[in-house]
């Protein structure tokens, strides 16, 4: 059972406005503009829109529509932090339900200096008993490019023809992958109590504080994780995000054990 939601079938009237927002944000696109090759990145991004954000590539758009198939409430470059080292950091995503930070680094933006700095100093620092607000301080995860979609593995794809195949290859944004700041392993599940995605070291959800006994955990590159192409999924309608806030409402906050 996928603990994404994975509705790939939209009207033509839910996907026209994101078709249409989408175009008008890459043709204001400037080619080797100032925002083109920010930072450490060595190739040029494409600005896309999704949910009523632009981001400032397609990579992180798609995280964020993958972070929103797995119930996971985003800040997108909430703030700008002073690390220990002086040096200034604006991390992609902040994630304020799990009291995570995302940053999404793609192939062309390969230096991670600055996640690192920022997981150290935002890590837990209570000694025996932790009393962070969320278990173990921080986290800071790194969000990758997807590992390809490889449809001659997938046993859904047996005895289907070419065509559903082709169908289903194009369709496919890849699988997710990730890494923490710390070099530690983590893994990504979804609460069966708060109904939120989660990445988890203990046995606690990071959201709502409830054991995780009995739920499943996910490595990075598991082929069950799909990653989404925020060109072919509507803003989240209103009706899930109020479904999602009423939830939030019956749960405590924070998430420490």
């Amino acid at each position: 059972m996928s603990i994404q939601n994975l509705n790939d079938c939209f009207s033509i009237s839910e996907m026209f406005p994101v078709y249409t927002e989408q175009l008008r944000v890459r043709s204001e696109h400037i080619p080797r503009g100032a925002e083109a090759l920010d930072g450490d990145m060595t190739i040029e991004a494409l600005p896309t829109w999704y949910g009523g954000t632009t981001f400032r590539s397609a990579l992180e758009a798609g995280w964020a529509a993958t972070l929103d198939s797995l119930n996971i409430a985003w800040q997108y470059e909430p703030e700008t932090i002073t690390l220990p080292s002086g040096s200034t950091y604006i991390p992609d995503f902040w994630l304020p339900d799990l009291g995570t930070w995302l940053e999404v680094k793609g192939p062309g933006v390969p230096r991670i200096e600055k996640a690192i700095e920022l997981g150290a100093s935002r890590a837990c620092s209570c000694g025996d008993a932790c009393t962070c607000q969320w278990s173990g301080g921080e986290m800071v995860i790194i969000g990758h490019a997807p590992e390809r979609y490889n449809p001659w593995i997938d046993p859904e794809n047996q005895n289907v023809s070419d065509r559903i195949l082709l169908r289903r290859t194009r369709r496919h944004g890849g699988h997710l992958q990730w890494s923490s700041a710390d070099g530690r392993a983590v893994w990504l599940t979804r609460c069966c109590d708060c109904n939120r995605g989660s990445w988890f070291r203990t046995s606690r959800c990071r959201a709502c504080g409830s054991n995780l006994a009995g739920a499943h955990g996910y490595r990075s590159g598991d082929t069950a994780l799909q990653f989404i192409d925020p060109s072919c999924r509507p803003t989240p309608s209103q009706t899930a995000l109020a479904d999602a806030e009423a939830v939030d409402r019956t749960q405590p906050s924070g998430g420490a054990a």
